[in-house]
């Protein structure tokens, strides 16, 4: 007989809870409280509930915050480069596409970052702000900092308007 999706997750967790350390149990919470809150609708995208991305957005700049946890880990438990640039993104990229008008978004075309410092701290917090508005492209930059101030990168990226997929 053939198992369900359903039923391997449910044989997966109880694998791993039962050779488990308390950090996989930390990562594991986190993640299925991401998911959880992705299923009550308090993020849209599975990328914010895995990490807890919460974020503001005005019309002239942005704040994108996720926690530091083992989840966005490096080898030398620092956070990973990719995810202070997937932070960096999202922080420019949300606020450009709320600056298209009704029927249009826009679509990363290019981003640069560069790396300063890191930190073991308990927050990335990246803030977004515009260089250019175009018909067509928009640039931005972004700060990416830790909860007391400690500037970790800054980024600029590119944007290109599209118009909405129905």
């Amino acid at each position: 007989m053939m198992t369900t999706s359903k039923e391997q997750v449910e044989q997966l967790v109880a694998e791993i809870l039962q050779d488990s350390t308390e950090e996989d149990e930390e990562v594991l919470l986190h993640l299925l409280n991401g998911l959880r809150e992705k299923q009550q609708g308090i993020h849209r995208r599975y990328i914010n509930a895995t990490l807890h991305m919460v974020g503001k957005f005005e019309p002239e700049v942005s704040e994108v915050r996720i926690p530091i946890t083992p989840v966005i880990h490096n080898t030398i438990k620092v956070p990973h480069g990719g995810i202070v640039a997937t932070i960096a993104d999202a922080a420019m990229g949300g606020l450009a596409s709320r600056y298209v008008p009704e029927g249009y978004n826009v679509v990363t075309t290019n981003m640069n970052i560069s790396y300063i410092a890191t930190t073991t701290n308990k927050e990335l917090i990246a803030r977004g702000r515009f260089v250019h508005k175009g018909r067509q492209t928009l640039v931005m930059e972004c700060d990416i900092e830790d909860e007391t101030g400690r500037r970790l990168a800054i980024a600029t990226g590119s944007f290109f308007v599209i118009q909405r997929r129905p």
